[in-house]
This record gives C-alpha cells, sequence and structure tokens, in this order.
C-alpha cells in the first residue's frame, strides 16, 4: 500500500514539474521530535527530543497563487522518557506538498508524507539497542500529514516552520498504537525561474 502510494507522488511530481516554472533547492533545519502512544483506553506521549532533516526539494507554480512542493529527506523522529530511555530513528521521507502564496513572500500549506526507516538506535533502563524492524518488532514505514507556513525572507532563501503529524502505528503490536509527531524548522536555499 505505502508502496503504491509513493508511485503515485512520484508520478504526479514528474506530471507537475514538466511544464511548470520550477525552482529546486536545498533543505536543513532542525526537528522537535515525538511520539503518541495508545494502548486501550489509554493514552500518553514522551519527551521531545531535537534531531535534525536536510534533502532537496522542487517548487513548481501550479497556478499563479498556488504552489507544488515535493521534498526528498534524511529526518530523524523519536522520543525520551527520562532520565534512562530514548529512541531515534533515521527515515527517507518524501512529503508533497501543496503551498498557497498569501503575498509574495508568504506561504502556507500543506501535504502528505511517506517514510521509510533506514535505521534507529534506543536506550531502554541504561542500555542501548538497535532497532528490530522484524516482525512483531518496529515498523518501517511511516505516513501521515504536513502543515507549513514560509517566509521567503530575500529573493531564493525561506524560513520554514511545519508541523508532522503521523497516523502510521510504528510499532507491529496491535495492542499498541506509537505515532510520530514533529515541530520542524528549516532554511531553504532555491534556484530558478519564480
Amino acid at each position: 500500500m505505502i508502496n503504491k502510494i509513493l508511485l503515485v507522488i512520484l508520478l504526479i511530481t514528474c506530471i507537475f514539474t514538466s511544464k511548470a516554472q520550477t525552482r529546486i533547492g536545498i533543505k536543513g533545519g532542525a526537528n522537535i521530535a515525538n511520539v503518541y502512544a495508545t494502548s486501550g483506553n489509554e493514552s500518553s506521549s514522551g519527551d521531545a527530543i531535537t534531531t535534525f532533516h536536510i534533502g532537496a526539494l522542487l517548487e513548481s507554480r501550479f497556478t499563479d497563487k498556488i504552489l507544488f512542493q515535493p521534498n526528498l529527506l534524511f529526518s530523524q523522529k523519536g522520543f525520551s522518557e527520562k532520565p534512562t530511555n530514548k529512541a531515534t530513528v533515521n527515515y527517507i521521507e518524501l512529503p508533497v506538498n501543496l503551498l498557497y502564496e498569501i503575498s509574495r513572500n508568504l506561504t502556507f500549506g500543506g501535504g502528505i508524507y511517506g517514510a521509510y526507516a533506514i535505521n534507529g538506535k534506543g536506550t531502554l533502563n541504561g542500555k542501548s539497542y538497535d532497532y528490530d524492524f522484524s516482525k512483531g518488532k518496529a515498523n518501517r514505514f511511516d505516513l501521515g500529514v504536513n502543515l507549513i507556513v514560509g517566509y521567503e525572507v530575500i529573493d531564493g532563501i525561506r524560513l520554514n516552520v511545519n508541523y508532522t503529524h503521523g497516523f502510521a502505528n510504528t510499532v507491529d503490536n496491535v495492542n499498541l498504537n506509537i505515532t510520530n509527531r514533529v515541530l520542524g524548522f528549516s532554511v531553504i536555499a532555491l534556484w530558478g525561474e519564480r
């Protein structure tokens, strides 16, 4: 299912960028990452950790005010439970967003993302471990939505704030549901025709 969604996103990206004004860019910044866990009627979240993201993007003009923006990122997510438990998972992430230009410099929008976990490390009761992605352990796939506000401080340099809300369960357990939540801050450098 996730593979089909990623294929559709890739096809849409190719269609939109082939005939539109397109800028390419690089993006990097900080993540304030956490998880939200539910089991039965109980729910909780951990303590946020600071991680990072870095990658590339395309930005194509769909209409005078609408921009289509696929990204390809390396993004770290995770959580901590003080004092001795912490987890960090490294993802390859593909967010695809539609942005509305409120003014020439201010954009607002959102979209969906799909992500694939490469690896992960954690500490449980002071002992470190590597994530186990075998059946019954952690899931590699993550899927969710993004909300974004961006401001282009000078032509080609944009500051972004985004919130990512995961829907996919990151553990392979029907009795426990753990989803990612990330507040991100990015600097984006863009080149090309606006």
